[in-house]
């Protein structure tokens, strides 16, 4: 593993473990969220889905080959929390072992000037389904090789 890669997943590993300390054995309540991400009304594979709620942590997943993906609160818990969220759709992404680097090809409305929202429902398995739209302006400074 590089040495830049290794030095942030141990910078990650150890925001978890601080986050995971701070809310409790079990951690906050949360609730499923799932859905569909379409471009143009078509599925988008690989594509990063972030959702970020004021009063806590992130929760994020990557669409499959269908556009579908479930979040994932920590690596042992799926969800989100609930309450309104932002919402954050990407398909760049740093190159790893085995998959190459990838430039935005988003519009810039959906990630880094994100317009999207979901409120998510305590008790309740959410289903958020967001159809992006080709054109806009994209950022492409993100996820370069």
């Amino acid at each position: 593993m590089e040495l830049r890669t290794r030095k942030i997943a141990i910078l990650i590993y150890g925001l978890l473990a601080t986050i995971t300390i701070g809310c409790g054995p079990s951690g906050p309540e949360i609730a499923t969220v799932e859905g569909t991400v379409t471009l143009d009304g078509k599925p988008l594979s690989e594509a990063s889905v972030l959702f970020v709620n004021q009063s806590g942590r992130p929760a994020a997943a990557w669409t499959d080959e269908n556009g579908k993906y479930k979040l994932m609160f920590d690596e042992n818990r799926s969800g989100a929390i609930p309450g309104e969220n932002q919402i954050r759709i990407t398909t760049a992404r740093d190159g790893t072992e085995g998959k190459p680097g990838r430039k935005e090809s988003l519009a810039a409305e959906y990630n880094v000037r994100s317009n999207l929202t979901f409120n998510v429902e305590a008790n309740k398995k959410n289903i958020a389904n967001f159809d992006l739209k080709s054109g806009g302006k994209v950022d492409r400074g993100a996820g370069s090789d």
